[in-house]
């Protein structure tokens, strides 16, 4: 006599019954993450964004440390990331152009009277020891109070060029730190600088 119980009763422990299980356990789980990921998406943005904001305001601070810092609309130039303004009239300009290994990126800040203030690191993967070289805050005095207009060469100076130095076995990195500061003069004349 046949006997009264279904197919599923009857392969139980069975491998289809186990893959269905398995099945639906990962749908489960595959829903609860897309959920969470969802929900929590522009909160993940927004802690990004106030991280990135933070390590820029340190950087900021640096170059004008009393100041305070509104972003300011930004013209469009190439390897211009974003620039802010302080209460004083003096400008912050992010910008970044091509090193050696990758982007030197660097924040450049300008005085209101037209003179470079200071410059700050932001990132770069230069090679430690020979790149790095055009770095540091020994190379980066040698701009500290030049003026911030026309362009900059380590090339012999023509109309509207300022010859500047490089350093000996950094020359991709010096390089990027000059268009660095040309991007920012760039900027800062296009904003009504001197």
């Amino acid at each position: 006599m046949p006997s009264s119980s279904s197919w599923l009763s009857r392969h139980r422990n069975g491998a289809f019954y186990t893959l269905g299980l398995v099945l639906a356990g990962t749908l489960v789980c595959g829903g609860v993450i897309a959920g969470v990921h969802w929900v929590l998406t522009d909160a993940f943005a927004a802690s990004d964004a106030a991280l990135d904001e933070s390590k820029g305001g340190a950087q900021r601070a640096l170059l004008f440390p009393d100041a305070t810092f509104e972003k300011v609309s930004a013209p469009a130039i190439e390897g211009l990331n974003s620039v802010y303004k302080t209460d004083a009239g003096d400008y912050v300009f992010d910008v970044q152009s091509k090193g050696y290994h990758g982007d030197v990126e660097l924040m450049v800040g300008i005085t209101s009277a037209g003179k470079v203030a200071g410059i700050q690191v932001v990132a770069e993967d230069e090679t430690d020891g020979i790149g790095t070289n055009a770095l540091t805050d020994e190379y980066f005095g040698t701009f500290t109070d030049l003026a911030a207009s026309g362009a900059l060469t380590v090339e012999d100076a023509g109309a509207g060029e300022t010859k500047v130095d490089g350093v000996s076995g950094a020359t991709f990195t010096a390089n990027a730190v000059i268009a660095d500061l040309n991007i920012a003069f760039e900027a800062y004349a296009q904003m009504g600088g001197k």
